[in-house]
């Protein structure tokens, strides 16, 4: 059985105050406890944080894992500090904290995804030929600042793999000879027959 030592809520609507308590884990957080070993009032002025020192210090040397809340209000008595020299190995823990994920609206990640997904498009005022044989071409400027680095990247590599397809293929129709009609010639081999 693993135990807890977490807030119990009580009080009426808008006026809580909470008992500290030791429960198994699996119980609900208003439900069913093993030892109530304090009380904390959040709404008085200033707030009232009574934990039995004896019991808690017992309770932590069983094993009991005490909830965030419940190990800032120790750390705030002092009762913490006494259980971390007696373990040091507990200062390490900082318990289950969720680890912090960046913040994207939806917008930005469909704005990201579809620019990420369509190939660059050339503008109006640049049409796109491809270059001449045997003509050089100056390389291109890097992509635009304006592109985030991570998506600018793909691009960048997808639009030199196209501009070298296109290059292979103007070199190979330059290098291919022109076609000829078995028509027009005979093959030397052959001789008309009627000579």
């Amino acid at each position: 059985m693993t135990t807890r030592i977490r807030l119990r809520r009580m009080g009426s609507n808008k006026r809580p105050f909470f008992r500290v308590v030791v429960a198994d884990q699996r119980s609900p957080r208003d439900g069913r406890f093993i030892e109530n070993i304090g009380k904390y009032h959040p709404l008085d002025d200033p707030s009232v944080i009574e934990i039995d020192q004896d019991r808690a210090l017992h309770w932590l040397r069983v094993g009991a894992q005490p909830s965030n809340q419940v190990r800032n209000l120790m750390n705030k008595i002092g009762i913490w500090d006494e259980f971390v020299k007696e373990r040091p190995s507990a200062a390490l823990e900082p318990g289950k904290e969720r680890p912090e994920k960046p913040k994207v609206s939806k917008k930005a990640k469909q704005k990201a995804e579809t620019s990420a997904a369509e190939p660059e498009t050339p503008t109006a005022s640049e049409p796109e030929t491809p270059p001449a044989a045997g003509v050089e071409t100056a390389p291109e400027p890097e992509a635009s600042a304006e592109v985030e680095p991570a998506v600018a990247e793909p691009a960048v590599a997808e639009a030199a793999v196209a501009e070298a397809d296109a290059a292979e293929a103007i070199e190979a129709v330059d290098e291919s000879p022109p076609d000829e009609s078995p028509a027009d010639e005979t093959p030397p081999d052959e001789t008309p027959e009627g000579s």
